[in-house]
C-alpha cells in the first residue's frame, strides 16, 4: 500500500486540513492497538498483563539490539524503522485500552481523559521523551493546546456531573500511571537493548581479531535471541489453551 521507503511514510493531503498526513500509518497504529485489546479480551487482564510484558521484551529490546548491532557493522546510524512509532503506539494504547475496558466504568471517557492529559503535561511541561514516548503518538500530535484545553474542560465538566467523580478520578489516576509505566518501559527496553548490542558488538570484535582465534557465536547475542524467542513461543503456547 505504502511503498515509499523503509524510513518513511508516504503524506497524503486532507481536505480542509492545514497539514499533510501520513495515513497509512495512522491507520496501521489503530489496528495495531485493537489487535492488543483484542488479545486481552481473549486472555483477561491478568494473562493478557504477561502476554503484553512478553510481547514487549521480544519487540522493543530484541529490535533495538539487533538496529543497534547493525549501526556498528556498517558503522552509520541508520533513522529509526517506519513501523517502530506503529507498534509502540499499538503496544501502549492497546494496554490503556484494556484497562479501561475492563477496570473502570465510563471506559471511553477515561481513556479520552488519560490521553488529553498526557498531551497537556507534555506540551505545558515540555516533558523529556522517556515520559512521554513522542515519537510514537503518531496522529494524537496534531492536537494543538486550543484542542486539548477544550478537550480537558469537556473531561473536567464530566466528571464534575458524575455522581462517582472520586472513583472515576481514581480511575483516571492510575490510568495516568500505567501510561507512564509502559512510556518508561519502552524507553528502558529500547537503551538496554542498545547496551547490551554494544557490549555484544565490542565483546565480539575483540574476541574475533586475536591471533589464532576462531569465529563463534557472541554469547549476548544468542541470550537476547533465545529469550526473546522463547518469550514468543509462550505467548503462541497461550494462544492455543482454551480458557473455561
Amino acid at each position: 500500500i505504502d511503498m515509499k521507503s523503509p524510513y518513511e511514510w508516504s503524506l497524503y493531503s486532507i481536505r480542509n486540513a492545514y497539514v499533510s498526513q501520513p495515513l497509512i500509518r495512522d491507520v496501521a497504529a489503530v489496528c495495531i492497538t485493537m489487535i492488543y485489546f483484542v488479545a486481552f479480551e481473549h486472555f483477561e487482564f491478568i494473562r493478557g498483563m504477561v502476554m503484553w510484558h512478553a510481547m514487549a521484551f521480544s519487540t522493543l529490546l530484541y529490535t533495538s539490539f539487533v538496529m543497534r548491532i547493525t549501526d556498528k557493522v556498517t558503522g552509520s546510524a541508520s533513522p529509526q524503522p517506519r513501523t517502530w512509532s506503529v507498534i509502540v503506539f499499538g503496544l501502549r494504547y492497546g494496554l490503556i485500552t484494556s484497562y479501561c475496558d475492563f477496570q473502570v466504568e465510563s471506559s471511553i471517557m477515561i481513556f479520552f481523559g488519560v490521553v488529553v492529559s498526557m498531551r497537556l503535561l507534555k506540551i505545558t511541561m515540555k516533558l523529556p521523551d522517556y515520559v512521554s514516548c513522542e515519537s510514537s503518538e503518531c496522529f494524537l500530535t496534531l492536537g494543538n493546546p486550543v484542542i486539548l484545553v477544550g478537550g480537558a474542560s469537556v473531561w473536567l465538566r464530566y466528571l464534575a456531573q458524575s455522581d462517582s467523580w472520586r472513583d472515576e478520578l481514581f480511575d483516571w489516576f492510575f490510568g495516568m500511571l500505567l501510561l507512564l509505566y509502559t512510556n518508561f518501559l519502552v524507553y528502558m527496553y529500547s537503551m538496554t537493548g542498545e547496551k547490551l548490542a554494544e557490549n555484544a558488538y565490542s565483546n565480539a570484535t575483540r574476541a574475533n581479531t586475536a591471533p589464532g582465534s576462531s569465529l563463534y557465536p557472541n554469547p549476548m547475542g544468542c541470550i537476547v535471541f533465545g529469550i526473546s524467542n522463547f518469550l514468543l513461543l509462550g505467548v503462541a503456547f497461550l494462544l492455543n489453551v482454551s480458557y473455561d
